[in-house]
C-alpha cells in the first residue's frame, strides 16, 4: 500500500499539471520578489527621509542659533537638551577648535562634515545606531546632530522577515495547490488509460467516467467515449458483415461447385454441358456483382468523387428513372407514378445520384407485392422521395437496413445481396445528407434532402 502511494506521489511530480503549477509558483515568486523589493526600498527610503527631516530641523535650529548668538549659546542649548529625560532619541556632539569634545551624548565622533551613519559604539550604552549630519562653524567649531535609527532598522528587518515568510508561505501554498490539482488530474488520466487498456484487452463496453464539469478533460473523455462507441459499432458491423458475406457467398459458391460437378459427372450431351456451364456462369456473375457493389460502396465512402461535383438537374434524373422503370413495374403487376417539379437542382455527382434513385425504385419494386403503388417525387428545395404502399419496414429495422448485407429476409433465400440501401446511404453521406425512412401509412417513404444549387 505504501509502495503504491509512494509511486503515485512520485508520478505526481512528473505530471504536466504539477510542472505548470511549479512554473506558476516560480513566476509568482519572482513577481512577488520584485514587488517586495520595490516595496522594501520605497518604505525604507520613506522612513529614512523622515529621520533625515527630523535631523535637518534640529540642525537648522542650531545653525541659526550659532550664527546669531554664537557657539556658547549652542553649547548651552545642547547641554540642556541632553539633560532632559524626555529627549531620548536625539543625539549631539560638539567639539572645539582643538578637536576635544565640549558637550553631547555621543563619543568617538569624527569631525567630518555631511551625513554620517555612526556605529553603535558611538553611544554611551553601545546599543544604538545614530544617523546624523555634521558641520564646521567659525573655522574649527564642529556640531553633529543625529537621531536614533533603531526604528528604521527594526522596521527594515521586520519588512524583510514578513516578506520572506510571505514568499515562503505563498510558494508552499502554490506547490500544495499544484500537488492537489496534479493528483486529481493524474486520477482522471489514469481513468482514461485504464479504460483504453481495458478496451484494447477486448472489453469493448468499457467507457471513461465523466464528472459533468464540462472542462477540457471531460470534453476529451466524451470525445474518446464517442470514438469508442464508433469503434465498437464498426467492429460489430465488421463482424456482422463477415458473417453476412459468408452466408451470401456460400450459397452461390456451393451452387457453382455443384454445377461444375454435374457438368463433369452427369452431362451426357453437349447441350446439357452448356446448360450446366451457363448456370455456373450465372452464379459467378452473382458473386462478381456482390464484390462490385462492395468496391463501389468503398469508392463512394472514400470521398474521391466529391471533387467532381457539378450542378445536377434532379428533375431530369427522376424523369429518366421513371421512363426506364415504369415498364418494369408494370411487368411486376405494380404501378410507378411520377410527381416531378421542374428545374430542381443540387450540387453532386450525376451518376451517383442516378444510382441512388435507381436503387430506391428497384428496392420498392423488388420487395413489395403485386398491386403496390410506387411514387417517385421531386420537390423544392431539393428533395427526392420514393414512396410505396407495400408492407413497409418496422422502426427497429429502419437503421439496420442501411447497413451492408442486412436483409429483412433472415433466411437469405430471396434474390439480392443486401447492398442496395447501403449504397444509397453511402451516396447520401457523400452529398452531406442522410436518407430518412418513414412510415407511408401504409408502406415505406424514403426521402433524401439535398442542398439546393
Amino acid at each position: 500500500m505504501w509502495a503504491i502511494a509512494l509511486s503515485l506521489n512520485t508520478r505526481i511530480f512528473n505530471t504536466t499539471s504539477f510542472r505548470l503549477a511549479a512554473l506558476c509558483a516560480i513566476l509568482f515568486a519572482g513577481c512577488l520578489g520584485v514587488l517586495l523589493v520595490f516595496n522594501y526600498l520605497s518604505t525604507s527610503a520613506a522612513l529614512e527621509d523622515q529621520l533625515r527631516a527630523r535631523v535637518r530641523d534640529d540642525f537648522s535650529a542650531f545653525t541659526a542659533e550659532a550664527e546669531s548668538e554664537g557657539t556658547d549659546a549652542v553649547v548651552q542649548e545642547i547641554t540642556e537638551r541632553v539633560s532632559k529625560p524626555y529627549d531620548h532619541g536625539s543625539y549631539f556632539f560638539v567639539s572645539g577648535a582643538s578637536g576635544t569634545k565640549l558637550v553631547g551624548n555621543l563619543i568617538g565622533v569624527h569631525p567630518v562634515p555631511g551625513w554620517q551613519k555612526l556605529p553603535t559604539s558611538s553611544t554611551k550604552n553601545g546599543d544604538r545606531q545614530v544617523w546624523g549630519q555634521g558641520k564646521f562653524f567659525s573655522g574649527s567649531f564642529f556640531i553633529f546632530v543625529g537621531q536614533d535609527a533603531s526604528r528604521v532598522i527594526v522596521a527594515r528587518e521586520s519588512l524583510i522577515d514578513s516578506y520572506v515568510w510571505s514568499a515562503l508561505l505563498a510558494g508552499m501554498l502554490a506547490l500544495l495547490a499544484g500537488f492537489v490539482l496534479s493528483r486529481s488530474f493524474l486520477k482522471r488520466i489514469d481513468a482514461i488509460n485504464d479504460t483504453s487498456f481495458a478496451i484494447m484487452q477486448g472489453n469493448l463496453k468499457e467507457r471513461i467516467p465523466l464528472r459533468g464539469t464540462s472542462d477540457e478533460l471531460d470534453r476529451l473523455s466524451g470525445n474518446l467515449n464517442r470514438l469508442f462507441d464508433s469503434n465498437q459499432s464498426l467492429l460489430e458491423s465488421l463482424k456482422q458483415v463477415s458473417t453476412d458475406i459468408a452466408h451470401d457467398l456460400r450459397t452461390p459458391l456451393s451452387r457453382l461447385r455443384n454445377k461444375l460437378e454435374q457438368a463433369r459427372g452427369s452431362a451426357k450431351t453437349v447441350k446439357a454441358l452448356h446448360r450446366h456451364i451457363d448456370d455456373a456462369i450465372e452464379n459467378s456473375d452473382q458473386l462478381l456483382t456482390t464484390f462490385a457493389a462492395l468496391l463501389r460502396i468503398a469508392q463512394i465512402e472514400s470521398g474521391t468523387r466529391k471533387s467532381g461535383f457539378t450542378k445536377v438537374n434532379l428533375s431530369e434524373l427522376a424523369e429518366k428513372i421513371c421512363s426506364i422503370y415504369q415498364a418494369v413495374a408494370e411487368d411486376e403487376g405494380k404501378t410507378l407514378d411520377c410527381k416531378i417539379t421542374n428545374n430542381i437542382f443540387c450540387q453532386g455527382d450525376k451518376e451517383l445520384l442516378f444510382q441512388l434513385g435507381v436503387n430506391l425504385v428497384e428496392n420498392a419494386i423488388r420487395h413489395t407485392k403485386s398491386g403496390t403503388a410506387i411514387t417517385i417525387e421531386i420537390a423544392a428545395p431539393a428533395t427526392l422521395q420514393v414512396r410505396d404502399t407495400g408492407p413497409g419496414i418496422s422502426v427497429e429495422q429502419r437503421s439496420k437496413v442501411l447497413e451492408r448485407f442486412h436483409r429483412l429476409d433472415q433466411s437469405r433465400s430471396t434474390p439480392g445481396s443486401g447492398l442496395g440501401l447501403a449504397m444509397v446511404a453511402a451516396i447520401a453521406n457523400l452529398h452531406q445528407t442522410k436518407i430518412e425512412l418513414e412510415d407511408n401509412h401504409p408502406g415505406l417513404k424514403a426521402a433524401v434532402n439535398f442542398q439546393p444549387a
